[in-house]
């Protein structure tokens, strides 16, 4: 059996640019405002690569965004609703179901911070008996100096 295999059209910015007759930097920044809903575009070899849907989701926000009450922002999100490409709208959480999966949160949490202050305690016991393993060489350091101090006295007198 034979099957035909089509490919996509895939197109630059500096195409889509040509196609909707705007600036290269004005689909550079339509894709920002995208990416700050979390809508991505597809990526070939590392670069963007736009298919015949996204010329069509770009004609419509350029379309939108012509109207003056119509903020960039507005209009790509209505556009990414219209196109499916973001939910409507947050699903609905009980503020009991919420209270319910903060409560294990709060557990973990008191099991970390009490975690962390057995391993601070930890380290302020290792480092004041460093402190006084130190002072204690310096004093047997000290002593030993004086010791040699009084056997060169004794001696040379």
């Amino acid at each position: 059996m034979l099957r035909v295999i089509t490919a996509e059209a895939a197109y630059t910015t500096e195409e889509l640019a040509d196609i909707l007759g705007l600036p290269i930097s004005t689909i550079r920044k339509y894709n920002l405002h995208f990416a700050k809903i979390g809508v991505q575009f597809t990526k070939r070899q590392g670069r963007l690569a736009y298919t015949n849907d996204d010329v069509t989701i770009f004609h419509e926000l350029k379309r939108m965004y012509a109207h003056p009450e119509m903020t960039l922002d507005k209009a790509v999100l209505t556009v990414a609703k219209k196109f499916n490409l973001i939910p409507d709208t947050p699903p609905n959480i009980s503020t009991e179901t919420q209270i319910l999966s903060l409560e294990p949160r709060e557990v973990q949490m008191k099991e970390i911070q009490s975690y962390i202050d057995a391993k601070f305690e930890e380290r302020e016991r290792q480092l004041i008996s460093m402190a006084r393993e130190i002072r204690a060489l310096k004093k047997a350091q000290q002593q030993k100096r004086s010791l040699y101090r009084w056997l060169k006295n004794f001696f040379e007198k």
